[in-house]
């Protein structure tokens, strides 16, 4: 990217690899080579947010400017700005305020987290450098992970990839990263893979024993999105890991009368879902379902699972919806203060595992699929052939067109799915592309609502 005579110029990465850095070296490179001739014309550092382009601009521009001694000053609110003691000039700019990306002409543009971009934000960018482009400026450069599929970015690379003049794109994935990696280890003829196994202390080792356990964590395609920085279209199913011939299985998803019944509910009033699990570790299993069509009430499905599950002295672990947590206007008890009432003074003891707030939708499907389906093609989940409505729905509930939201709109699905995947998500939430979210610790439950074992 550094040595790129293109006037656009994207590359698509892995995380943690440097494109940041890379972006800002590049920026500061041609202000620096400006040499201040051009005072009404900046240089931008944008991204997604304002807070973000604050820490970048901070981080990766004004610290490296200020340790080579050529800042001659910056801010650190509105506006965002650093002058070199050359006289250029670079502006922080985040297209989460489209306003703040039309004004001046601009000499060239860093655009960080590009797989975020916007197509006005891309408009809006594009239209700042046409009269910089004149004078031989112009240059856009932009690098980030894989995020939207058929989104604005999607648009960009392909533009680049299908050989757009001036245009040029690259991707940066994990092996790029081992490779980049010392080994130190004076091994010939290993393939990249081995060092784990072979040299797990090299850095290179180190790396990819890191990696293999973010194999473990994600899907196949979440992890291909994210390290191997391909559009993976996750098609039409949320679920698209389930295969009905390796999932579906009475004899892995029996009940086991040794360890506690898990209770993970959907609250809507028709059906009412209640999904019925066990876990193991690392396995997990669904057995059996409480479907109760015709308006019924969270004191009938406890009706119910008494009467399927009798035994007393069986610990009970409930699981669900955040919303069951809620005072109703008709009542001053939730669904979980009625679970409580019906089941403290029956089972031996009855906790609670319910988030203060529902995790986003996508969090969630990717832990499922990866139960289901890891990207190292491992198998940890299974359902019992009597949850009907359950394998229903892995197959048929679908994203809503044009969108990452599930499709409601047929009444009679996504309860059961939504039922077993609170329990799912909760047990095992997955690493997200922006953060690491670790696993819960086992123990007694921490979130500030509904923390009491009785």
């Amino acid at each position: 990217m550094m040595a790129s005579g293109s006037r656009i110029d994207i590359t698509m990465s892995a995380p943690q690899l440097g494109k940041s850095l890379m972006l800002a070296q590049w920026l500061l490179a041609g202000a620096w080579q400006d040499g201040g001739r051009y005072p009404h014309w900046p240089s931008w550092w944008c991204a997604p947010t304002f807070e973000q382009a604050r820490q970048g601009f901070l981080r990766y521009l004004v610290e490296p400017a200020r340790t080579a001694g050529i800042l001659r000053s910056n801010t650190e609110s509105v506006p965002l700005k650093a002058e070199l003691v050359n006289g250029s000039t670079i502006e922080a700019r985040s297209w989460d305020r489209p306003n703040g990306l039309y004004g001046p002409t601009v000499a060239r543009i860093a655009v960080d987290e590009i797989g975020l971009i916007t197509r006005e934000a891309r408009k809006a960018m594009f239209s700042r450098v046409r009269e910089t482009l004149i004078h031989g400026l112009g240059q856009i450069r932009g690098a980030g992970n894989v995020q939207e599929v058929g989104g604005e970015a999607e648009a960009m690379y392909q533009s680049a990839e299908g050989g757009r003049p001036g245009w040029t794109c690259r991707t940066w994935t994990w092996r790029d990263r081992a490779l980049a990696a010392p080994c130190g280890c004076d091994v010939t003829g290993l393939e990249i893979e081995d060092h784990a196994k072979h040299h797990p202390d090299c850095h290179r080792g180190i790396y990819l024993t890191g990696l293999s356990e973010e194999r473990e964590d994600l899907g196949d395609s979440e992890f291909r999105q994210l390290y191997e920085a391909e559009w993976v279209d996750y098609s039409a199913l949320p679920v698209y890991t389930f295969d009905r011939a390796i999932h579906v299985d009475a004899d892995r998803a029996s009940y086991d009368p040794t360890l506690p019944v898990e209770i993970s509910a959907d609250f809507n009033v028709d059906p009412m879902s209640w999904i019925l699990g066990q876990h193991h570790g690392d396995l997990a299993w669904d057995f059996d379902e409480i479907i109760i069509p015709g308006g019924a009430t969270t004191d009938e499905a406890c009706t119910e699972f008494i009467c399927r599950y009798p035994d007393r002295v069986t610990p009970v672990v409930v699981y669900g919806d955040a919303s069951g947590a809620s005072r109703k206007t008709t009542s001053k008890r939730s669904d979980y203060d009625i679970i409580r009432q019906r089941f403290r003074d029956y089972y031996r003891s009855v906790s609670f595992e319910v988030p203060a707030a529902n995790p986003a939708v996508v969090q969630r499907i990717n832990s499922v699929n990866a139960r289901h389906r890891n990207a190292a093609g491992t198998v940890r989940y299974w359902v019992h052939p009597r949850c009907k409505h359950l394998i229903r729905d892995r197959i048929r509930v679908s994203w809503r067109p044009g969108t990452r939201e599930i499709d409601k709109r047929d009444k009679s699905l996504t309860h059961a799915s939504d039922a077993a995947d609170y329990r799912l998500v909760r047990l095992y939430p997955v690493r997200t592309r922006n953060r690491t979210v670790s696993r819960r610790p086992t123990g007694p439950y921490s979130d500030p609502i509904l923390s009491e074992t009785f």
